[in-house]
């Protein structure tokens, strides 16, 4: 008998949110039920969005780093700087809220003053986008690319 692959976590959807005066939000209540409590924040590098990896994720992208035999001792303690240095960590509170760090919230400009912002499913995490960034995202996603390629259609891709 084989084993089943682990179960992973689905975060899907998007959903509209506003940060309180304290840059605090609730995470769906679809998502709260995966009972995951600690996430691993970081800006988006090409795109202005925030990264929310569970713990698990981030444990993952740590180990993909340690145990890569084709980087040098000094190329990894490099990459495990970047990311740790880069990353920082929250913890939902008993209300299902977390608390997003005032230096990514700038990053993205979302706060207390224009609080709107958009939680997006990206399966194994999520994404924090402003609903107008967001919105743009799309927007270039349903035109083609630059190079003649398309972007990648996910409802044709499954077959609806």
């Amino acid at each position: 008998m084989t084993a089943a692959a682990p179960t992973l976590p689905m975060f899907t959807g998007e959903h509209p949110r506003s940060l309180d005066s304290a840059l605090r939000v609730s995470l769906p209540k679809d998502w709260r039920s995966l009972q995951i409590t600690e996430f691993y924040l970081i800006s988006g590098s090409a795109e202005s969005y925030i990264k929310a990896m569970p713990r698990a994720d981030y444990e993952s992208k740590v180990a993909e780093i340690m145990n890569d035999p084709s980087l040098s001792r000094e190329v990894k303690n490099s990459h495990l700087r970047s990311l740790g240095s880069q990353c920082q960590k929250v913890t939902l509170d008993s209300a299902g809220r977390l608390t997003v760090p005032s230096d990514l919230c700038e990053e993205i400009e979302i706060s207390a003053e224009e609080p709107s912002m958009v939680f997006v499913g990206a399966i194994t995490g999520f994404e924090i986008w402003r609903p107008d960034t967001f919105k743009d995202w799309k927007r270039r996603q349903a035109s083609p690319k630059s190079k003649g390629k398309e972007h990648m259609d996910v409802k044709k891709f499954l077959g609806v």
